[in-house]
């Protein structure tokens, strides 16, 4: 079972939004991009904790507690952050250095929710990738080759059906930055001569055109359409870029454009993106790109919509906030509170409670005294769970339901749900999708104990006198 992201549902408040951005143009240490300057006011507008990262030069530290702290050059004291209530939006600008894409990856290793991760943005700036995810779940995109030389270029020209005119692209870029409109074969091998002589190693995408007044600008939100736009082509210029000077207009997408929009942003894995769609005369929506940092001053202008205020809505509900989840093997070893090591099986299959063996059980008082390989508990009793016993006998069992709490991976889940249930042949204890999920777990099937030992050290723990009583309110 392969999730790729999972929800942190711990509730904690005042949360703290990162901004990750770098420098802009004019080098003031101070000075912002434009959606990167709204975030901040918006926040400073409604007193959320926010702090500017300048990615180029920022660093992560940790105390001797295992604190995190996120630092901007200059700043020792930096801003403590945690998976509990830290969120980052990440601009555009961070994914020109890897130094700045670094410090991202040792965000997600932090388990800070990021709008969007590196994977998203990796595959959003490098355009054919962009193409290739959207092959995969069958959307259409322009006819596309990459070159790196001029030797593959007729070979290139062909597999795009060799009609004139035809869009190049750098891999990266934005803002119609580094996107070109080649008229005949002379044009396009003497752009490529020119680009190729001031960076030899720079590769293209070649495109067929597609002719059309406007494209359109799409916002998806956690798999939902807020903000959509005409962009018309500036004049004199067959890009549609606001930021070049086109003119935009709200536009009512069909059904089929939104959902050609949210499938692509979810292809990508995306959280917040702006996916670019150009209409053919036939009316086939073509990606043109995704955005994986969209700007909000067109769309905002367009459609007269509190854009930012919605990212931020989102963030401030944590049910939205999701994490890359990680490996972990189809059997691993787990700690129960008050029990010990346990050797767990990751049970995708399992939509019901979690399981745990228990060798007998006697219910009194609304308390249920079990044993567990020899050793004797009590906890309170939650309900009487009926399950449907599959195979030879086909028959319902009643169990009990306690709630104990899980340690793995460092994290601690508390109040889990387990019935319990004779196991002896059976691995003594099942871990439902619900905390595969809760827990931020892939399971790859053909590993075991990936994230914990096949033999862990034993705790000890201390034994009472008579019976223990555990009650988890």
């Amino acid at each position: 079972m392969r999730l790729d992201n999972y929800i942190l549902e711990e509730s904690q408040d005042n949360i703290k939004i990162l901004i990750l951005t770098s420098h802009s143009e004019d080098g003031d240490e101070e000075s912002l991009f434009k959606t990167a300057k709204s975030f901040k006011k918006i926040c400073e507008k409604r007193q959320i904790p926010y702090y500017v990262v300048f990615s180029e030069n920022a660093y992560i530290t940790k105390n001797d507690d295992g604190e995190s702290f996120i630092h901007n050059l200059n700043d020792k004291k930096g801003l403590k952050i945690s998976k509990h209530d830290t969120v980052a939006i990440v601009r555009g600008s961070v994914s020109k250095l890897k130094s700045c894409l670094n410090l991202l990856t040792q965000l997600e290793k932090n388990d800070i929710f990021c709008i969007n991760n590196r994977q998203t943005i990796e595959e959003c700036s490098d355009k054919f990738r962009t193409a290739l995810k959207m092959a995969d779940v069958n959307l259409y995109t322009p006819k596309t080759a990459l070159i790196s030389n001029e030797k593959g270029l007729k070979d290139a020209f062909e597999r795009i059906d060799g009609k004139f005119p035809i869009i190049l692209k750098t891999l990266t870029g934005s803002k119609g930055i580094g996107v070109f409109k080649a008229d005949s074969w002379e044009g396009l091998k003497s752009t490529l001569q020119t680009i190729w002589k001031i960076n030899p190693d720079i590769e293209i995408l070649l495109q067929e055109y597609i002719d059309a007044k406007y494209d359109i600008r799409v916002h998806v939100l956690n798999g939902k359409v807020i903000a959509a736009m005409k962009r018309f082509k500036v004049k004199n210029d067959f890009r549609s870029n606001y930021s070049l000077g086109g003119i935009v207009k709200e536009v009512k997408l069909t059904k089929e454009q939104e959902e050609t929009a949210i499938l692509a942003a979810n292809s990508v894995g995306g959280i917040w993106v702006g996916v670019d769609i150009i209409i053919s005369k036939d009316k086939t929506p073509f990606i043109i790109e995704i955005n994986s940092s969209p700007g909000t001053e067109g769309i905002i202008k367009a459609t007269n919509k509190p854009i930012i205020d919605e990212i931020i809505n989102f963030i401030l509900d944590k049910k939205n906030w999701r994490v890359k989840a990680i490996e972990s093997g189809r059997i691993e070893n787990v700690y129960i509170d008050t029990i010990g090591y346990i050797k767990a099986k990751m049970d995708t299959g399992n939509s019901a409670y979690c399981v745990i063996h228990a060798d007998k059980w006697d219910i009194k008082d609304n308390y249920v005294t079990w044993t567990h390989l020899n050793k004797e508990y009590e906890h309170k009793l939650e309900k009487i769970k009926k399950i449907r016993v599959g195979g030879y006998n086909n028959y319902i069992e009643e169990r009990p339901v306690i709630l104990l709490d899980v340690t793995f991976n460092n994290n601690t889940f508390k109040n889990i749900k387990f019935t319990l249930s004779d196991r002896k042949e059976l691995s003594p204890l099942l871990l439902n999708k619900r905390f595969i999920i809760l827990a931020g777990l892939t399971i790859n099937p053909a590993k075991k104990y990936i994230l914990s030992k096949e033999n862990p050290e034993e705790k000890v723990i201390k034994e009472s006198k008579s019976i223990r009583r555990f009650l988890i309110e």
